[in-house]
């Protein structure tokens, strides 16, 4: 799956001027069918932080790379291990941190 996560990665952006970046940690949860299409929409696991107005727009980052990064190109072969997955979208990895 590392592969797919840097797919994502590539398209994604903490959002700028955003207070303590490092804590917007966002968890997201993805079904994918064979061909690395989404199966369903991704679903942001840490609901109650979206009150919070940096992290919701990291969330909803996360989210629009995840659409922007479809098909994920996986291997077919390993599709029972990637095809119901939690993807974890942390700013400190993305600044070299």
């Amino acid at each position: 799956m590392d592969a797919g996560k840097k797919q994502i990665e590539r398209n994604w952006s903490v959002p700028a001027g955003a207070k303590d970046a490092g804590n917007l940690v966002v968890r997201i949860h993805i079904a994918l069918n064979p061909d690395g299409t989404l199966s369903g929409p991704p679903r942001i696991l840490d609901q109650s932080r979206m009150g919070d107005d940096y992290y919701r727009a990291a969330a909803e980052s996360a989210v629009r790379a995840i659409y922007e990064s479809e098909p994920l190109k996986l291997p077919p072969d390993k599709y029972e291990s990637w095809r119901d997955i939690t993807l974890t979208f942390d700013p400190k990895e993305m600044l070299g941190g």
